[in-house]
């Protein structure tokens, strides 16, 4: 009757630390994954959207209860990101280098203001859900930074 039980209970330790293993991986946690791993319809997208460019990382995660692909490519010379539904490859969002003088007056103002002026500021403008963003990366106490705002210049990381 002990070797039933010592088995059922580590049986069941088992069981926990695999229900607690994928209860982590759908936590919005990223995973680098290749065009491969991708689902069919993701990858007939992201082909579609980098052709004549090159793919640089693919990470897959968890963005408001669905799988997506969070992709960034070269395409004609410029960094882009996608992202990408997995269940039907819809485009749910891409992000674009943009030159930092087009950017938002208030988003201009608000990155100087945080960087402490704008030399060697680089601009992405992002559009994910529906909802406009602006990711500026620049130095910032001797390290490179990334900061996020709205077209108003509200921070939002």
């Amino acid at each position: 009757m002990k070797t039933q039980t010592k088995s059922l209970l580590l049986a069941l330790g088992l069981t926990i630390v695999v229900m607690v293993g994928c209860a982590s991986n759908k936590s919005g946690k990223e995973v680098r994954v290749s065009l491969m791993e991708l689902s069919p319809p993701a990858r007939i997208t992201l082909e579609k959207m980098t052709t004549g460019g090159t793919i640089d990382k693919i990470d897959r995660e968890v963005e408001r209860g669905k799988i997506v692909y969070d992709a960034e490519a070269t395409v004609g010379g410029k960094h882009v990101e996608y992202l990408i539904a997995d269940s039907n490859g819809e485009l749910l969002g891409t992000e674009n280098e943009i030159e930092f003088n087009q950017l938002p007056e208030a988003v201009r103002a608000a990155a100087e203001k945080y960087f402490g002026g704008a030399p060697g500021l680089k601009a992405m403008k992002g559009v994910e859900y529906g909802e406009t963003h602006y990711e500026i990366e620049g130095p910032k106490n001797g390290k490179t930074t990334e900061v996020t705002f709205d077209p108003l210049g509200k921070r939002v990381k």
